[in-house]
């Protein structure tokens, strides 16, 4: 996955995996497909609140709430999540192997009634080949994800799968107050040999089940 760049509402977030997709990008000439699938699930019914600032700093959640794995069975995939932020370049953290998903710790938790749960990953790195995300836009509507925390499980569905440039990612997947779904971002589309980045964002939209 490479970089990408929204507000959310007063935060830069930037995904840099530029260097570490470099090679494998270049190898495969581009990344996953460009999907357009399902219905979105929106963030709020009706006109969104003004937004207000949102912290950086993680939002009170229980450890036993913190997810600890994702698993797609559709894809195969049974990754292990860790916790993530934005630094002081206002980057939101991605872990470094490709295996491995973050969940912004900012946003909201799985378990939580409102808010988006935003879980981001590598779509591949040089080193490694295809990450956990790698074949998020082969989801369709209808799949199951589950995130696994200490003591519980939430289930969901996937409800819409979409390509987006990545000066267009949408602002409401950051959303805390709205209602709850969880997204996937990872990179897509072609792989650009002059800036060493992919062109697209892949975004997986899931609801609660």
């Amino acid at each position: 996955m490479s970089s990408w760049r929204r507000r959310v509402p007063e935060i830069l977030l930037v995904l840099g995996l530029v260097t570490v997709a470099a090679g494998l990008g270049h190898a495969l000439a581009s990344g996953p497909a460009r999907p357009h699938t399902g219905t979105v699930p929106p963030a709020h019914t009706g006109s969104p609140p003004e937004p207000a600032s949102a912290p950086e700093a993680p939002v009170p959640v229980s450890p036993n709430e913190v997810p600890q794995r994702v698993q797609l069975p559709t894809l195969g995939v049974d990754a292990p999540v860790q916790p993530v932020l934005p630094g002081p370049d206002h980057q939101l953290g991605v872990p470094e192997s490709p295996g491995v998903v973050g969940w912004w710790s900012a946003g909201a938790a799985p378990s939580s009634r409102r808010g988006t749960v935003v879980l981001d990953g590598h779509v591949d790195t040089r080193s490694t080949g295809p990450g956990a995300l790698f074949r998020v836009a082969d989801l369709q509507p209808g799949d199951p994800l589950k995130v696994t925390s200490t003591h519980d499980t939430t289930r969901y569905r996937i409800a819409a799968v979409r390509s987006y440039p990545k000066a267009s990612l949408p602002a409401d997947l950051f959303d805390r107050t709205g209602h709850p779904r969880l997204v996937l971002i990872t990179c897509g589309g072609l792989f650009n040999d002059s800036t060493h980045e992919y062109d697209d964002n892949i975004v997986a939209y899931a609801v609660p089940t």
